[in-house]
C-alpha cells in the first residue's frame, strides 16, 4: 500500500519520498523544528515572525519575485507555525519540479533580512495581535504546552514582538533554517530522476551549527496529573464547554490503539459518548474526540457544549461510560472501526497532501513508523478487543486526565471541585 523512500543525509537533514503516480500533482513539504516550546518569555512570537518573514525574502527573492512565481505555478505556497515546527507546503504540477527545487533551496541560503523588511513584518504581526482573542480553547491549549520556561503565544506578545532586536532575528534564522534542523517530504507523482535530484540538491546544503538547535522537553506534569492540573474558567451566559484530556504514555499505549480508543469514545457518529449523550439523552448538540498531538506526545481530547443546567448531568454520563470502556470492549464494535480504519488509510493513497501530512508529522514525532501504512494495515488486522481493553485501563485513568471547564458560576455549582474529585475517582 505505502511506499515511503527514507533517506538521512550526511548533514542531518531527513529526506522522505511517498510516490504516488496516479496523480497529476506533486507536493513540496518542508518541515522545521521550532516553535513556542523552544522559545521564552523574551523571544515569545520569534519562529512566527521568521515565518512571515520568508514570505517578504526568501534567500534574497523579494515578494514580487515569489508571487510571480506562484503565478506562474498556479499554486500558492503556504506557511504555518505550530507549537512545534514551523511547515511550509507547496502543491503544484511536476513539470515545475525544477523549480520548486530552486525556492525551497532558498530556505536554506544564509541571507539575512533587511532592517526595512523585519520593521514592515513587526507591523503585521502586530496587527495580527491586535485581533487575537485568547478564548478558553486558547488557553486550555497553553497550559498543556507549557514547560519549565512557561507558556506562549504563537504570535508572542506586542512588547516581545516590539523588543525583538535585528540581531537576534538573525541568530533565530540560522538556528532554524538549517539542515539538521529540518526533514523536506515530497509526495505526489515525481520520477526516480526526481528523487535522485531531491537528494543530491540537499546533500551539498551546510549546517550553521555543529549540534541539532532544539530537543522537545515533556510538557509539565504529562502522565502525572491530579486535581491541581484541572482548570475551571467562569464566563456569564452562554453554554457551558467541556474539555477532557487523557495524556498517551506510548511506553503503554500503542498510538495505533489510541487512535481506535478515540473512535470509539466520541470519535465519529456511531461512538459510545455520541450515542448515549446526544442521540438518547440529547444532552449535547455535539460531542467528539480527537487525537492531539505535540511532537512526540499525544492526549485524547473530549470535547462537548452543554446547557449550564444539564453541566453536572453530562459530566457524570461521560465518566460512566469511560467507565464501563475500561470492564468491556463489544467485538462488532472494534469490527466495524477497524474496516472504517482501513479504508481510511487507502484514502491517503488518493490525497498528495494528506500523504505529505503524514510524513511530515512522523518526523516531528521522531515515530516515521506512523507513515508505515503496510504495518498500520496490519496492526488494525491483528488488533483485539483485549488490545483495546488493556488501552482503556491504561489511557482512562486520573492521572493522565486534565478537567477543563467554561462555566456560568450562576448557573452551574458555586464549587465544582468536589464533583471533579469524584469523577477523577471514578477512574481510579
Amino acid at each position: 500500500m505505502s511506499a515511503m523512500q527514507e533517506y538521512h543525509l550526511p548533514n542531518g537533514m531527513t529526506l522522505l519520498c511517498s510516490r504516488q503516480p496516479h496523480l497529476h500533482a506533486m507536493e513540496f513539504g518542508l518541515y522545521f523544528k521550532g516553535g513556542t516550546l523552544y522559545e521564552n518569555k523574551q523571544n515569545q512570537g520569534i519562529c512566527h515572525l521568521l515565518e512571515h518573514l520568508c514570505f517578504r525574502s526568501l534567500g534574497g527573492l523579494e515578494a514580487e519575485g515569489i508571487n510571480r512565481l506562484m503565478a506562474r505555478f498556479g499554486a500558492e505556497l503556504d506557511g504555518a507555525t505550530y507549537p512545534e515546527g514551523v511547515v511550509f507546503r507547496l502543491k503544484t504540477h511536476p513539470r515545475f519540479f525544477d523549480e520548486v527545487l530552486d525556492l525551497y533551496l532558498r530556505f536554506f541560503a544564509d541571507v539575512a533580512w533587511t532592517q526595512q523588511q523585519i520593521d514592515a513584518e513587526k507591523q503585521v504581526v502586530l496587527r495580527q495581535l491586535e485581533q487575537e482573542d485568547c478564548d478558553f480553547d486558547e488557553e486550555v491549549s497553553r497550559r498543556y504546552r507549557k514547560t519549565a520556561a512557561g507558556a506562549f503565544s504563537l504570535m508572542g506578545t506586542v512588547q516581545s514582538i516590539q523588543d525583538m532586536s535585528a540581531a537576534t532575528i538573525r541568530r533565530w534564522q540560522r538556528l532554524l533554517f538549517q539542515p539538521q534542523n529540518a526533514c523536506l517530504c515530497l509526495t505526489g507523482n515525481f520520477s526516480e530522476g526526481m528523487e535522485r535530484a531531491l537528494v543530491e540538491a540537499f546533500s551539498e546544503l551546510k549546517n550553521n551549527f555543529d549540534e541539532p538547535p532544539f530537543a522537545q522537553t515533556v510538557p509539565l506534569g504529562f502522565c502525572m496529573r491530579d486535581s491541581r492540573s484541572d482548570f475551571i474558567m467562569d464566563e456569564e451566559g452562554g453554554q457551558a464547554k467541556v474539555h477532557l484530556a487523557f495524556d498517551l504514555d506510548e511506553d503503554r499505549v500503542f498510538p495505533l490503539t489510541g487512535e481506535v480508543l478515540n473512535a470509539f469514545t466520541a470519535g465519529n457518529s456511531d461512538s459510545l459518548l455520541f450515542q448515549k449523550l446526544r442521540e438518547e439523552m440529547a444532552l449535547v448538540a455535539e460531542i467528539d474526540s480527537t487525537m492531539e498531538e505535540m511532537g512526540m506526545f499525544r492526549r485524547l481530547v473530549i470535547r462537548y457544549d452543554v446547557r449550564q443546567e444539564c453541566l453536572v448531568a453530562s459530566l457524570r454520563k461521560v465518566f460512566e461510560l469511560l467507565h464501563r470502556l475500561q470492564m468491556y470492549v463489544r467485538p462488532i464494535r472494534l469490527t466495524q472501526t477497524r474496516m472504517q480504519f482501513t479504508d481510511n488509510l487507502v484514502f491517503y493513497q488518493d490525497d498528495v497532501s494528506g500523504m505529505n501530512d503524514l510524513l511530515g508529522w512522523a518526523w516531528m514525532a521522531d515515530d516515521l513508523s506512523r507513515a508505515d501504512l503496510d504495518a498500520q494495515a496490519q496492526m488494525y488486522d491483528d488488533l483485539t478487543c483485549e488490545d483495546l481493553l488493556d488501552a482503556a485501563q491504561s489511557v482512562f485513568r486520573p492521572e493522565n486526565l486534565t478537567i477543563s471547564i467554561q462555566r456560568d458560576p450562576a448557573q452551574t455549582p458555586k464549587n465544582l471541585k468536589p464533583l471533579l474529585m469524584d469523577l477523577r475517582n471514578t477512574l481510579a
